[in-house]
């Protein structure tokens, strides 16, 4: 079976008991409102609530999956702890009958399986893979699902085998036949690097939008300053580098050297478990040779601003 949330209601009262509306934002009804007419993609930096969009946009849609409907929302994450946290997040927010599936979760092998899970939820997270699996054996159909969401959608380029891209290429017809609503969500609409080129850029959204037969809508920077929390900023100006030949930078080398091997007597001598030691060692070579590298191509001082974070 799949994971299943601790909170859910059993009553099976039809009204809705959370309303993630109340703790809405303006641009996140405005872009719930678009996506609730059209297929959708928001394009929002992290930390800007996508998801709390994705879940207004199941409130909004939950007339159509609450149950006695056979009918469901399908919210996709590529990774498990993506699936976790993402599942986690719908059953605080809502009072939907939320489960969650992945490749550690109970193998459910048939049609009968996967009805019965079907009855018991109206929100199943899971990995695209699985839905995949699941559209191909036909234990699942599209024509069941009201609302398909991908998250990090980005991963839906055309040109590649990505689950994202082939549940679209294989099952999303538009010939007539009945589809769900689509909602993407990403960070960044481009995979890999490169994307700083125009052309590439554009290319890679005109894709997205054309396999998920979506458009990508976003919201003014202007708009999101005052509700996203920007980093402080610390500037250090130093003089030239020195350069690693001379005497200072030859000296700390020796004695981070130095330190970097009484360490490593400390630990085999107080630490009898072996896992625990290789553990402890690889994590202190790493921050030697992160320390000597900022040492050689910052100087000292960029260096020891290093070793303070």
């Amino acid at each position: 079976m799949g994971e299943s949330s601790s909170s859910s209601s059993s009553s099976g009262a039809p009204t809705p008991v959370k309303d993630p509306r109340t703790i809405a934002r303006k641009y996140q009804l405005e872009l719930c409102k678009r996506a609730v007419e059209k297929n959708t993609i928001v394009y929002l930096g992290t930390g800007c609530g996508k998801t709390h969009i994705a879940v207004l946009l199941m409130y909004e849609l939950g007339h159509l999956i609450r149950k006695p409907s056979k009918q469901v929302c399908v919210f996709l994450a590529p990774t498990v702890p993506l699936v976790r946290q993402q599942a986690m997040v719908i059953e605080n927010s809502t009072d939907f009958k939320v489960r969650c599936y992945h490749g550690h979760s109970k193998n459910l092998k048939d049609h009968d399986d996967w009805n019965m899970e079907i009855e018991l939820s109206e929100v199943l997270v899971m990995t695209p893979q699985i839905l995949l699996h699941n559209l191909r054996h036909c234990f699942i159909r599209m024509d069941l699902i009201v609302l398909l969401i991908f998250d990090e959608c980005h991963h839906a380029q055309a040109q590649t085998r990505h689950p994202y891209a082939q549940i679209m290429k294989e099952f999303y017809k538009t010939n007539g036949m009945k589809v769900p609503r689509i909602f993407g969500m990403t960070a960044s609409p481009i995979i890999g690097k490169g994307g700083s080129n125009q052309l590439t850029y554009t290319k890679c959204i005109n894709s997205l939008e054309s396999l998920l037969h979506a458009e990508v809508c976003t919201v003014d920077n202007l708009e999101l300053e005052s509700i996203i929390a920007s980093p402080d900023l610390e500037v250090y100006s130093y003089g030239p580098i020195v350069h690693t030949s001379s005497s200072l930078i030859v000296t700390c080398s020796e004695k981070l050297e130095k330190l970097k091997v009484q360490c490593m007597s400390l630990l085999r001598e107080n630490l009898c478990d072996f896992k625990d030691q290789q553990k402890k060692m690889k994590f202190l070579l790493g921050l030697h040779d992160n320390l000597l590298f900022c040492l050689q191509s910052v100087g000292l001082c960029g260096a020891l601003q290093v070793s303070d974070i």
